[in-house]
């Protein structure tokens, strides 16, 4: 009879956590990551689309410059970012 209620409670458990990704998205602002200096056209972009996508998820977004490196720098920064998709990646064909 044990092992029963042990085999219950180990079922039972993960409905009582609430997961993180059952949290609405976005919970928190948006970070746009652009790997060019300020004022160039990707950065202009970022700024056109920021806007619109701040008003329609309910969130500020943010356009962060990380220039440098041939943009390696703000890829490293986005790569190492927490996956939850509140770090985005925005820059040039020739990068991807």
């Amino acid at each position: 009879m044990h092992r029963r209620h042990l085999l219950l409670a180990a079922l039972a458990s993960p409905a009582l956590v609430r997961p993180a990704a059952a949290q609405p998205f976005p919970s928190r602002p948006i970070r746009v990551v652009v790997p060019f200096a300020a004022g160039g056209i990707i950065d202009v972009v970022a700024r056109i689309l920021a806007e619109p996508m701040s008003r329609r998820l309910g969130q500020p977004v943010v356009v962060e410059n990380l220039p440098g490196a041939g943009a390696t720098i703000g890829a490293r920064a986005v790569a190492r970012a927490a996956p939850d998709g509140h770090t985005l990646l925005l820059s040039g064909a020739a990068h991807a």
